[in-house]
């Protein structure tokens, strides 16, 4: 029987309201009329605390966090697969990765900046053999070529409280309709204002 308990607070467990939840917790009230669905966090837009490293800037690394399949965190112990977290390349080459299940992984660059905290990130998923041919290449110019559910993506970041507004900008159906000025091997950009909205 004491397994069975262990097993269930896995995956989260029914609290009070008023209770402080964790990850994956539901909150019951008979009152609402809402069928509840378990939280992920407790005050932060995504938890960051249990990092293993951090060699990600943090707008990037909540935009592939929010974007991935696979919440890591939600995942019985006995299914978590190996985190990853990699910084492929240098300089305005550097593209960024994460784990997204056993066999998928979700890459990302910096794109740029716009006043107001606001952080333009390009995203897109990419299976691990993908992204074992990223690693071995000399270049990441090419990194979103294989890539799947690519976007640009805004974050108005607010640091103080560790959270964000995560917005989409812009989806692409391929590479090829990325602007070649957000690719990996151009310079961050500087925007002097917000960037239109295109979804």
């Amino acid at each position: 029987m004491g397994s069975n308990n262990e097993e269930r607070d896995e995956y989260g467990k029914a609290v009070a309201p008023g209770e402080p939840p964790a990850p994956g917790d539901i909150i019951k009230d008979g009152e609402t009329l809402i069928a509840p669905e378990p939280l992920v966090g407790t005050g932060a837009s995504t938890p960051l605390d249990d990092e293993p490293e951090h060699s990600i800037p943090n707008p990037v690394l909540w935009v592939m966090k929010d974007r991935r399949h696979i919440q890591w965190h939600l995942l019985p112990r006995h299914e978590q697969h190996d985190q990853l977290r990699l910084a492929i390349g240098h300089g305005d080459e550097t593209v960024y990765a994460i784990d997204d299940g056993a066999h998928h992984a979700t890459i990302a660059r910096l794109v740029g900046t716009a006043p107001g905290n606001v952080e333009y990130v390009l995203v897109g998923r990419v299976g691990r053999g993908d992204l074992e041919n990223l690693q071995a290449s000399s270049s990441t110019k090419r990194a979103f070529d294989e890539a799947s559910e690519l976007g640009l993506v805004g974050v108005s970041v607010d640091e103080s409280i560790e959270s964000s507004n995560i917005f989409d900008v812009a989806r692409y159906g391929s590479s090829v309709e990325i602007p070649e000025t957000y690719l990996p091997g151009t310079k961050v950009h500087r925007f002097s204002e917000g960037l239109e909205i295109t979804i």
